[in-house]
């Protein structure tokens, strides 16, 4: 769990996540699957081999290829063949990389950044994670809305006990 301090403007640094996952563009399909799972996030940084932010996979990018309509599969289910061609595709998928999945345009923070101005722009924006950034552009974290109202809550039950 990130270190909280209770000062009146929190930075982003004082409730991102350090320990993040990171892959390369040429990381395997698969591989992300295992990387997003065994690590229970849902977005992974692409970085390049000096750690720079060029994209950003999410469990929603990996579930495209596999059923590019399955948001509507899920909503109203017509047949289990559907499913079946599901799986099929995931065979189908085993040559594809990072870089074919990701998103390249990535909306990010700085770790400077204050919190309720990163919490803003993923509104804004309609992301529930950002990449953190340091003044290099090499990633150094990972910020989502849960960590925020964690430490927003935290900060306000602290002062009323």
């Amino acid at each position: 769990m990130p270190h909280v301090y209770y000062s009146e403007h929190m930075l982003v640094k004082d409730v991102m996540t350090s320990k993040v996952k990171s892959i390369l563009s040429t990381t395997p399909y698969k591989e992300i699957w295992l990387t997003s799972f065994h690590s229970h996030t849902n977005a992974l940084p692409v970085v390049d081999a000096k750690g720079t932010l060029v994209g950003l996979v999410t469990r929603d990018d990996l579930l495209r290829p596999i059923y590019p309509q399955y948001q509507e599969v899920f909503e109203s289910i017509e047949s289990v063949s559907d499913f079946e061609e599901m799986e099929d595709r995931m065979k189908e998928l085993a040559g594809l990389k990072a870089v074919d999945v990701m998103q390249s345009h990535v909306i990010f923070t700085r770790h400077t950044t204050l919190v309720m101005r990163a919490l803003s722009r993923m509104i804004v924006r309609r992301v529930n994670q950002l990449p953190v950034l340091n003044e290099k552009d090499s990633v150094i974290g990972i910020v989502t809305k849960g960590d925020i109202f964690l430490a927003l809550f935290q900060k306000n039950f602290k002062k009323k006990s």
